[in-house]
């Protein structure tokens, strides 16, 4: 039988038109129903890395009505280190690698989705944004 995918790899840009920036990276905690049970970190269970969670913030004004802030999660051997900030600007610009998106819907019958990606640094020089286009000289 067919594994059916859960985890759907879509392109930066096309996700976040506007860019976006990181608020910070913490470890992202393994799920457990024991509150007495000490405290894990998460490990990816396909590779065995640790995961990381990523806090950023959507750059498109428009998102900010749903809630611009929003959490990839990376899984790497060592804590993801953010691009250097731009003089100024509180927040580093970020692009994710590898970026991942799984659909889901919870009992309630709410449908939401939660990111991964494989890395993550400093925006690409000269890349327009997804949907611009070219204009004709």
């Amino acid at each position: 039988m067919p594994v059916i995918p859960t985890r759907f790899p879509v392109r930066f840009g096309e996700v976040f038109p506007m860019g976006a920036f990181v608020l910070g990276v913490e470890p992202s905690m393994a799920f457990s129903d024991n509150p007495a049970a000490p405290k894990q970190q998460e490990r990816d269970k396909d590779t065995g890395q640790l995961v990381w969670t990523v806090r950023a913030l959507d750059a498109n004004e428009e998102a900010a009505r749903f809630g611009a802030e929003f959490k990839v999660k990376v899984a790497a051997d060592h804590q993801p280190v953010p691009p250097p900030k731009p003089n100024g600007f509180p927040f580093p610009a970020v692009e994710f690698d590898g970026l991942t998106v799984t659909p889901y819907a919870n009992a309630k019958g709410r449908i939401a989705h939660s990111f991964r990606a494989t890395g993550m640094q400093a925006p690409s020089t000269g890349r327009k944004p997804a949907g611009e286009q070219k204009t004709a000289a």
